[in-house]
């Protein structure tokens, strides 16, 4: 792999991490919203400080995909040949992270419902 191929590849990575956002976020503000109309819940500063943890986590974990490839590259010389596995785990991750966000701001009001 070149620089060039290396620049391309963390384009092509970080050109998708705005969908991504908003495919988390928007399940983020669904499971929240549905949360807090359905109890009696007053938002608070560490409500705010979880959420921003929690998307700088998810990004965190978003970029893995990039750290992935760099490693095929890097250490095993493109024997994995990950990169064409991208398109899988952009959407496989994208959609586990949303399902994930969505479960967990569920179990979160659940346990303040109860």
């Amino acid at each position: 792999m070149t620089i060039e191929e290396l620049k391309l590849n963390i384009k092509w990575w970080e050109s998708k991490r705005w969908i991504f956002n908003v495919a988390v976020g928007t399940f983020g503000i669904l499971a929240l919203y549905r949360g807090m109309s359905e109890s009696e819940y007053y938002w608070s500063t560490s409500d705010t400080l979880g959420v921003i943890t929690w998307g700088i986590g998810a990004n965190i974990f978003y970029s893995l995909g990039l750290l992935l490839e760099l490693f095929d590259w890097y250490y095993l010389k493109n024997r994995i040949r990950l990169k064409r596995f991208r398109l899988f785990f952009f959407i496989s991750g994208t959609l586990f992270s949303s399902l994930w966000t969505y479960w967990c701001a569920f179990l979160y009001f659940i346990g303040h419902i109860w």
